[in-house]
């Protein structure tokens, strides 16, 4: 027992040195790209008060008791989910409802939706773990989730409500939901997006007919299911007009970034440049070409990462990257030692936000996904994410005083 306790320790005192690391690594890159001198309303002094607010939130939230968080849960996500309809009374910030202006900052609410979704879907499965192996368990998960999602898409943020749908199925899955329910859940929307191509759809069609020939279920269900999957790739059409034009705009500049290269390409052209002229030592500490004469936009949050790897080249992002993952790794661990099931069910919908993040801005920055909004956790920019992450850190915390 003492030894198990060791361990944890050990694997939150990792925790707490990645973040303090990656806290470091932000602001020094922030202030680098802020103007000289430094103003009130540069990204380095926002930052700056912004970690000095979460931190406090951090060290209150930590004081929380595991089981109260368990009760209240349902309450907290309800207060979350209003909070998140506020900014629908108010005209639109940036053409979205994304925001609630406070003046000198912004809130964002669906950051916090993201949070209190994890938390209700832990607390039914944990609540639930008895009835995993039947279907009808994940019904109640899957409508709280898409619930989040649906409210997140009329804003609209499509980014958002992909990262609040993302801890879902690491969630089902780490509960002993059936793989195959949860296969038959994602397989539709891979379904709708592979039917954009038609080698791509044919593809899809070929290793969905070897997955399920690997399940044991009646072949006439696994036929029918098969069929209506591929019938859904229908849908695509009705999918792709529901997107918002600057949506459309930036999946076929991802496709095909020559079609606008001083539009709705630009960012993306300005950020590979940036990492490529980063070359493998970097250029030196504010000695970027791209990021000081400010042709790399949205560089103190979106594309933070194309800064470091001008500035600090492949070795800060190698860097960056070790780091990060050792606060994957770390929380993984933790969530597989912690006995308590809610608990454990929080920390993977944490740690699945996380990497979510970590995985799409990533790819983002190099041109592998289409450009989102979605910034790097602790690295980025920005006061409701950097609140959030610190938050999920604190009930970390509170589960291992508990």
């Amino acid at each position: 027992m003492l030894s198990k306790f060791g361990k944890n320790q050990k694997n939150f005192t990792t925790i707490f040195l990645s973040i303090l690391t990656l806290t470091a690594l932000s602001l020094l890159t922030l202030y680098s790209i802020s103007n000289i001198p430094i103003s009130l309303n540069s990204p380095f002094t926002r930052q700056s008060i912004f970690i000095l607010f979460a931190f406090v939130v951090f060290l209150f939230v930590k004081e929380f008791k595991i089981k109260s968080i368990h009760d209240y849960s349902s309450i907290i996500y309800i207060l979350s989910y209003c909070l998140c309809l506020i900014p629908f009374l108010f005209p639109k910030i940036e053409y979205t409802y994304r925001w609630i202006d406070f003046g000198f900052f912004y809130i964002q609410p669906s950051e916090f939706l993201k949070l209190t979704t994890v938390l209700v879907v832990a607390k039914f499965l944990s609540n639930h773990h008895l009835e995993v192996k039947e279907s009808r368990t994940i019904i109640f998960p899957t409508l709280i989730t898409f619930m989040s999602c649906f409210i997140v898409l009329q804003q609209p943020d499509l980014g958002t409500a992909i990262i609040i749908f993302a801890p879902l199925i690491p969630m089902l899955l780490w509960s002993g939901v059936n793989t195959f329910t949860v296969f038959l859940m994602i397989a539709p929307f891979i379904t709708i997006i592979a039917a954009s191509n038609l080698v791509f759809f044919y593809l899809w069609a070929i290793i969905m007919f070897i997955i399920f020939l690997t399940f044991e279920v009646n072949l006439l269900k696994k036929t029918i299911i098969y069929f209506a999957n591929i019938f859904v790739g229908l849908l695509t059409p009705i999918f792709w007009n529901s997107l918002a034009e600057y949506q459309k705009d930036r999946i076929l500049t991802f496709l095909n970034p020559d079609l606008d290269p001083m539009g709705s390409a630009y960012h993306i052209i300005q950020s590979i440049t940036a990492i490529g002229s980063g070359g493998f030592w970097g250029k030196g500490w504010q000695q970027g070409s791209q990021t000081q004469l400010k042709f790399l936009p949205v560089q103190e949050s979106d594309f933070i990462l194309s800064v470091i790897a001008e500035e600090f080249g492949f070795v800060g992002i190698l860097i960056l990257m070790i780091v990060s993952f050792k606060l994957i790794k770390n929380l993984l661990d933790v969530a597989y030692k912690i006995s308590d099931y809610f608990s454990s069910l929080v920390i993977i919908g944490f740690t699945s936000i996380f990497l979510s993040h970590i995985f799409i801005n990533s790819a983002m920055t190099i041109g592998l996904l289409p450009v989102k909004g979605l910034p790097f956790p602790f690295i980025s920019a920005g006061g409701s994410f950097l609140l959030l992450c610190y938050l999920m850190i604190g009930v970390v915390t509170s589960i291992s005083k508990n």
